[in-house]
């Protein structure tokens, strides 16, 4: 009877053991796997941020740039026309007057 409770010559704590190690390797190769793939995520999300960093500093240049450029283009415009310029604030500060104390009745 004691041959039959060890079966090639493994006793169950030696089979424990085994399957602690098997175990274990298995858990250390599934957190490898899992670490290596964080790693290349968090690389693709840096390359993304940093692209989208990159457009939107450049969106802000034009923006700037087309914002300088309108307000050059209204200065002209208004050294050109003062008496046109002042009749038209005029005009937008009076309609706004009337809109705003009418709202307050």
């Amino acid at each position: 009877m004691e041959n039959e409770a060890k079966t090639d010559n493994v006793t169950p704590a030696t089979d424990t053991q085994a399957r602690l190690a098997a175990a274990q390797d298995f858990a250390r190769e599934q957190y490898e796997k899992i670490r290596r793939a964080t790693i290349a995520q968090m690389e693709n999300v840096r390359h993304y941020t940093e692209d989208m960093r990159q457009q939107l500093n450049e969106g802000w240049d034009v923006t700037c740039n087309r914002a300088r450029d309108i307000h050059k283009a209204g200065e002209e415009y208004v050294k050109e026309n003062p008496t046109g310029s002042m009749l038209g604030a005029l005009g937008v500060g009076i309609i706004l007057g009337l809109l705003l104390g009418s709202s307050r009745r």
